[in-house]
């Protein structure tokens, strides 16, 4: 009990931001569970690489759909408040795995575009989750408070991955969606019933003018943060084009299970869960562009392990490199966005910076199964190392350190 108090009181935890945990935790297991299979039952349906590579670049990792909502969900959010584009999320996501339940059913893959889409549309709630976080803890907390939040998204990852990939193995991969559907459903309670808004101000303008001018500024970047927000696109193209098919090449190149796929998963879990607090408090003490620049610098000799490697082993332990790119990416992203921004325009700004970074890395999944098919299994992550290394160039040379807004000096001083 007195460490739950302590817990606690270290990171102000508030209703508010013991839900978007839950609701974290929760979102967690449905990606540890439909990450692992996904893209082997895809394969399964009979897709090529570039078939693959068309639907995640439509509504999966930097995919277009996404790159459309995230703006206008933060936007929403800002006016209407953050819960109810939580809950619509929410209801897109459902549909996404109704609709990939009957795909394997009915051995039909073209009922996966629209599943593909809803899926793309449910991720608007990945700007409005960014600026509660923000809003829930006080200024000097917050690298530590977004590493907590992928604690407790990677910790079922440790273990449900395996789980998923023997069920889909043994059973098949259909029965993976309905059982991510439950705990979606759980989610939507979660939301409805214990959320609290942590918008104070008034609402604001949402009419016909209001609209037209978000349209204008929504896939431009800001002037003070053009190099950031061309940097953060650039590392999207990058792995999208090699990663982000990862899971569906090694099956397809090299014939590994399910079950292995799902090990190679609960390795980058358990190495991100054990590293984010950590990372959090660097970036609390050092500030976030060094820990990016940091994160991009371990892209090359990744990149070279999955190039020349072909034993499964290899492939699981190179999983902790990975994990590390990404548990000091993504707080260090996070909180140069709140060190620079006021509050009453985070949920939209972070919507800017995904449609910014998705308009120009959508196609990146497209493009590294068309350089599959073409070229083999190292084409990919040629293309994902030159991009990597022209966003650490960006990083060193042309990013800024962050100059804090004055919103978030007063945050700072009075918390």
């Amino acid at each position: 009990m007195p460490m739950l108090v302590n817990f606690r009181t270290r990171f102000s935890l508030n209703n508010t931001l013991i839900a978007v945990i839950t609701r974290s935790f929760i979102s967690g297991v449905e990606q540890s569970m439909i990450g692992v299979v996904f893209q082997p039952f895809v394969l399964s349906l009979g897709a090529s690489m570039s078939q693959l590579g068309l639907l995640n670049s439509l509504g999966g990792f930097g995919g277009l759909i996404p790159t459309l909502a995230h703006p206008w969900g933060g936007w929403i959010a800002d006016r209407r408040g953050r819960k109810i584009v939580l809950l619509g999320a929410s209801l897109a996501a459902m549909g996404a795995l109704v609709l990939a339940t009957f795909a394997g059913w009915a051995a039909a893959f073209i009922v996966l575009v629209p599943a593909m889409i809803l899926l793309g549309i449910s991720q608007v709630y990945q700007p409005v989750n960014s600026a509660l976080i923000g809003e829930s803890v006080g200024a000097s907390r917050r690298g530590s408070a977004y590493s907590l939040i992928m604690v407790v998204m990677m910790a079922p990852g440790i273990f449900v991955p395996v789980i998923a990939g023997r069920i889909a193995d043994e059973f098949g991969y259909t029965l993976i969606f309905p059982g991510a559907l439950v705990f979606e459903l759980v989610a939507f309670v979660v939301i409805w019933r214990f959320l609290r808004e942590t918008r104070t101000r008034p609402k604001q303008a949402g009419g016909t003018r209001a609209i037209l001018d978000f349209f204008k500024r929504a896939w431009i970047p800001p002037p003070g943060l053009r190099w950031f927000f061309i940097a953060i696109a650039l590392d999207m193209f990058a792995w999208g084009m090699g990663f982000g098919l990862l899971y569906g090449m090694l099956r397809k190149e090299y014939a590994f299970t399910t079950t292995q796929l799902g090990w190679m998963s609960a390795v980058s879990s358990i190495t991100w869960a054990l590293t984010s607090l950590p990372v959090g408090r660097l970036v609390d003490r050092i500030g976030p562009r060094p820990v990016l620049i940091l994160s991009e610098a371990l892209a090359p000799p990744l990149m070279f392990l999955w190039m020349t490697q072909t034993r499964f082993e290899i492939f699981a332990a190179s999983m902790t490199i990975f994990a590390l790119t990404a548990a000091t990416w993504v707080p260090a992203r996070q909180v140069y966005i709140t060190q620079t921004v006021e509050p009453a325009r985070r949920a939209e700004m972070f919507g800017r910076l995904s449609a910014f970074s998705g308009v120009l890395a959508f196609p990146s999944s497209y493009i590294g199964g068309f350089l599959y098919d073409q070229f083999g299994f190292y084409a990919p992550f040629v293309g994902n190392l030159v991009f990597a290394m022209v966003t650490l160039t960006v990083l060193i040379f042309l990013v800024k350190s962050p100059q804090p807004s004055p919103h978030f000096v007063a945050e700072a001083a009075e918390r």
